[in-house]
């Protein structure tokens, strides 16, 4: 029985020979003139961009037949492509039999790239093909790279620059200008990217580090051009760039903030760019990014932060407003010295130390930035001329309308007038009680809630009076509004602003504080019937499930 299996297994394996033999044998007929033979192809092709060229690598091959390999290159507007041949790379002098090309004088165009061998008998190999596109003049990627100045500002016949933040990229940038005494200057801007300030911060017990950015170059003439020169890489680029010099538009460029545009739009409306050139006093009452708009006030004498946000003593820690200190110094420092601009504020708004005001340590919060920029040496002493409290002494008096008949209502009917929390009561001045307040209940998602005012017959109105709960009813800083929406009618259909803003007017949060909204006097002889005032709620707590819970408390809302 073993004798007969071995016999088999040497008859399958003798059939199996003679079969592969037979196929390929008809191979070689089919191929025509013997068995086909492919030539090797290239490898780990990489194209990489440069200025107005590409760099081509590639991975050769060991094959004998190589004679030459085969570069191609072709922009979508060429209808051929370009082509280069060159000796294959030597094994034997490179080992990893890594080659690369430099295509040059290319432009602003995407690029098919193919690399292929060719045999001696002329036979190609197999394509690797790539896309890439060189850096020019018009790459949209130029324009991400820095300029070094964020934002500039002509004051007087001064410069005051915003420097970017240096990185490894910038190699070189340079403002040239022209000065007042006629001769040409260059001032380093890459030098001064990276100026730091340090302060010890005894609160604290540690050194802090500042970026000093704000810069002030004097004596430029804005006749003549202020130019930026700058070399560096982009990233992905095989290159150092030298860009074109950028000339920047000094004199007209202006870039307005949300903040100040809303500022100055809720007090002049939409033509309000047409009082920037004349403006001698400006204030400042909530929240705002930066200072740095002043500088577009030519004829600025005085500033004067946080008159409007009328604060009971005791509550003017919190919920002040904010900005940037380093800021909002820089700039008024500057400002004083070219234009002699004096700086008010009232309480600790804007340049306090939120930290230690949320702490309660009134003094400290108040003067802790400036005592620390006075010692850099940034400041003058006496910079800012602190009011305190004193606004309240100075609070308007107004005339409210006399509400008897009046009928409120909220869009939350549980909460028509006076019943418990219903918006009745914010025709009463009286917020020293929960119960004198308007609080629409709870929900569990944001609300949008709105309390209509019918006043019975059409009156003229000339603003509103917000006061927030007063301090004994013990209300949580998070049910207090930062805004509201006021909307006036004729007809209780067609509704218009109240005021110039687009949207919610900003009132004081602090507990017990005082805010009057200000009908525009061409508005106020337009008669209206109803008042509609617009709320969102915010989260106020939440569940022992961790469900957010909302809800808002206002006290009183008075229109005179």
């Amino acid at each position: 029985m073993k004798r007969k299996l071995l016999y088999m297994t040497w008859l399958f394996a003798v059939l199996f020979m003679a079969s592969c033999e037979s196929l390929e044998e008809t191979y070689d007929e089919f191929a025509g003139n013997g068995k086909i033979r492919y030539t090797g192809k290239c490898s780990d092709l990489e194209v990489l961009p440069g200025w107005g060229r590409l760099k081509v690598k590639w991975r050769g091959n060991i094959d004998a037949m190589i004679d030459s390999v085969k570069i191609t290159w072709q922009a979508e507007d060429e209808e051929v492509p370009n082509v280069m041949y060159r000796p294959p790379v030597d094994a034997a002098e490179q080992a990893d039999l890594m080659d690369s090309v430099m295509l040059e004088g290319l432009g602003n165009s995407v690029y098919t790239v193919t690399v292929s061998n060719v045999a001696k008998d002329g036979t190609e190999s197999l394509v690797e093909t790539q896309y890439a596109r060189p850096y020019t003049q018009d790459h949209e990627d130029l324009r991400s790279f820095t300029r070094g100045i964020v934002n500039f500002y002509p004051v007087k016949n001064n410069l005051v620059m915003v420097l970017d933040e240096d990185n490894a990229n910038i190699f070189r940038m340079v403002l040239t200008y022209t000065g007042t005494d006629g001769e040409q200057h260059e001032w380093n801007i890459k030098e001064h990217m990276s100026d730091m300030l340090e302060y010890y911060n005894e609160w604290f017990m540690e050194t802090e580090y500042y970026r000093d950015y704000f810069v002030m170059l004097p004596d430029v003439d804005f006749s003549k051009p202020v130019t930026v020169e700058r070399d560096g890489m982009l990233t992905g680029c095989i290159d150092t760039i030298y860009f074109a010099p950028e000339v920047l538009d000094i004199m007209n460029e202006r870039i307005w903030s949300s903040d100040f545009s809303r500022l100055m739009a809720k007090k002049y409306g939409p033509g309000w760019e047409s009082y920037v050139n004349t403006l001698e006093e400006i204030e400042l009452d909530y929240n705002i990014a930066s200072f740095r708009n002043l500088f577009y006030f030519p004829n600025l004498k005085k500033v004067i932060l946080g008159k409007n946000r009328y604060m009971l003593e005791d509550e003017i820690t919190d919920n002040i407003s904010t900005t940037d200190p380093y800021q909002a110094l820089m700039t008024l420092q500057f400002l004083k010295e070219v234009q002699g601009v004096t700086t008010e504020r009232y309480n600790l708004h804007y340049i306090s130390q939120e930290e230690l005001a949320s702490w309660g340590f009134e003094a400290e919060a108040k003067n802790y930035y400036l005592q620390m920029m006075e010692s850099l040496g940034k400041i003058d002493a006496g910079l800012v001329t602190e009011r305190n409290s004193d606004n309240l002494a100075e609070m308007p008096e107004i005339t409210p309308l006399d509400t008897t008949g009046w009928v409120v209502t909220c869009s939350d009917t549980t909460f028509n007038g006076k019943k418990e929390g219903g918006a009745g009561w914010l025709l009463d001045q009286r917020t020293d009680r929960n119960e004198y307040c308007f609080e629409p209940g709870v929900t569990t998602g944001v609300t949008i809630i709105e309390v209509t005012i019918d006043m019975q017959e059409a009156k003229e109105l000339h603003g509103f009076k917000v006061v927030q709960p007063h301090p004994d009813t013990r209300t949580n800083l998070r049910y207090l509004l930062s805004s509201l929406q006021v909307e006036v009618s004729q007809n209780g259909y067609d509704w218009q602003q109240a005021t110039y803003e687009d949207g919610s007017s900003n009132i004081g949060n602090a507990l017990g504080e005082t805010t009057f909204i200000y009908v525009p006097e061409e508005y106020q002889s337009r008669p209206v019937r109803y008042i509609r005032l617009t709320m969102t709620n915010q989260q106020t707590n939440s569940t022992s499930s961790s469900v957010p819970l909302f809800s808002l408390r206002l006290g009183a809302f008075i229109p005179f």
